[in-house]
């Protein structure tokens, strides 16, 4: 039997903000049904900037003395139209958070995740073969293997968030630190919906290229998530794992 993944230690979610107030609610039902103690702590950070993320992350070390997983998932979309309507500012912009700023937060977790001990020196409970200085995961985008219209940097950037997530698993699996992305589809959140026309159009048309017939909620792409980070996925590295309903092996 399969023990269920569990994530003793530290975590940091970059791009959490906008589902917080969730966040809170499933920190407070978790801790009101279960013995185990979470220490919850948000912090400010700018993912555009090198010193704004440098000085996150760092807090999260001076506060809680380690970092075990990072999940980078700041994200951004604009519906520029194809590539001669982009303007510079738009091409920059998006790169700055989707590329740029996953780039500098996974870079900010690994120079911290190097040089710290291996989980299973802090966590007893973890078997010896299993144990890793950190998990990172990026959440990319099904966008980043197929083709949409009018999100032509957005579609460059996730591809691109691939390219950095096997690179990093390469150069870091010695050190035992496992590099994972995550590929969603149309999942439910504010991002799909700025405007009700847009919302429509956005359902009416990920509806009918996706095999189940349906949008994915938050926590069907947090569940995989949880699996990567934690240490029953202590042999997986460099993967990316569609969480799309079928979508990219859609015709």
């Amino acid at each position: 039997m399969v023990p269920a993944a569990t994530l003793p230690g530290v975590g940091l979610v970059t791009g959490a903000a906008s589902g917080l107030e969730e966040t809170k609610r499933l920190i407070n039902d978790h801790k009101s049904g279960s013995d185990v103690k979470i220490d919850a702590k948000t912090y400010h950070v700018d993912v555009t900037s090198a010193d704004s993320v440098t000085n996150a992350f760092n807090s999260v070390k001076e506060d809680f003395g380690r970092l075990d997983y990072s999940v980078q998932c700041a994200g951004i979309v604009l519906f520029t139209g194809p590539s001669v309507e982009v303007s510079i500012e738009d091409f920059d912009l998006q790169n700055a958070v989707l590329y740029r700023g996953l780039w500098l937060c996974s870079r900010a977790a690994l120079n911290i995740m190097r040089s710290q001990p291996l989980d299973y020196e802090v966590y007893p409970e973890i078997p010896q073969y299993r144990a890793q200085r950190g998990a990172i995961i990026n959440v990319s985008s099904v966008i980043g293997l197929m083709s949409q219209t009018d999100t032509p940097i957005y579609s460059g950037a996730k591809a691109a968030v691939l390219g950095i997530t096997r690179a990093d698993a390469v150069d870091y699996a010695e050190k035992r630190i496992r590099v994972n992305a995550v590929l969603p589809a149309l999942i439910e959140t504010p991002m799909i919906s700025p405007t009700p026309e847009i919302r429509a159009i956005v359902e009416k048309a990920g509806k009918a290229k996706t095999p189940m017939k349906r949008i994915g909620m938050p926590e069907e792409v947090a569940d995989p998530i949880v699996f990567l980070a934690s240490n029953n996925a202590s042999f997986i590295t460099g993967t990316s794992l569609h969480v799309d309903g079928g979508f990219t092996i859609s015709v």
